[in-house]
C-alpha cells in the first residue's frame, strides 16, 4: 500500500478542507494518507508520495507553506510530487489561471521538484474567517462571498494525480 502526505497552507482553514478531500479520494482508492499542515508536516522518509499546497495571500503562497517546500526540497525531488494552489481569483476570474500559477511557480521553481501535476482550484471569501483588515481589503475589491469551492473539479484533480502517482 502507498503511503502520501497530503501537506497545506492556510490561514482562514479552506485550504485544509481541500487537502482533506484530496486525502478522502486517495485513501478511497486504499492510500494510506496522512493531511497535515505544513507547521505540523515531520520527515518525508515514511512516504510514497506527497502533494503539496497552499492559498493565497498577497500573490504568494503562504509562509508556512513555501518555507515547508524549500525545507524539503532535497528530498521531494526524489519522489513523485504535486502542487495546488486556492484561492478566490479562480472563483470570479477562472481565466486569470496562468496569473494564480504564475503565483504557484516560484515556489516548485525554488525547489527544483518537477512535479506530476499542478492543481488550480477556487477558494471561498466567508468573512468570519478573516481578519478585519483582510475583510475590508476583499470588500473594497468587492470580492464575491462565498464558498466556490468545486468540489467535483477538486476530485477529478485527485483523482489524476492518484493515477500518475500510482495508486
Amino acid at each position: 500500500m502507498s503511503k502520501f502526505m497530503v501537506v497545506y497552507g492556510t490561514k482562514s482553514g479552506c485550504t485544509r478542507g481541500v487537502a482533506q478531500r484530496i486525502g478522502e479520494c486517495l485513501a478511497r482508492k486504499g492510500a494510506d494518507v496522512d493531511v497535515v499542515s505544513a507547521q505540523e508536516a515531520d520527515g518525508l522518509a515514511a512516504y510514497d508520495a506527497v502533494i503539496v499546497g497552499s492559498g493565497i495571500r498577497m500573490s504568494q503562497w503562504h509562509e508556512p507553506a513555501r518555507a515547508w517546500v524549500a525545507q524539503n526540497a532535497e528530498q521531494l525531488q526524489q519522489i513523485p510530487v504535486a502542487f495546488y494552489t486556492v484561492n478566490l481569483t479562480m472563483a470570479k476570474e477562472p481565466e486569470r489561471a496562468p496569473e494564480v500559477r504564475a503565483w504557484t511557480d516560484p515556489v516548485i521553481e525554488s525547489s527544483g521538484v518537477s512535479p506530476l501535476d499542478i492543481g488550480l482550484f477556487a477558494g471561498w471569501n466567508e468573512p468570519k474567517e478573516f481578519s478585519f483588515i483582510e475583510r475590508t481589503v476583499l470588500k473594497a475589491l468587492k470580492a464575491p462571498q462565498g464558498d466556490f469551492r468545486d468540489w467535483d473539479a477538486i476530485d477529478a484533480w485527485a483523482e489524476t494525480v492518484s493515477e500518475k502517482m500510482g495508486v
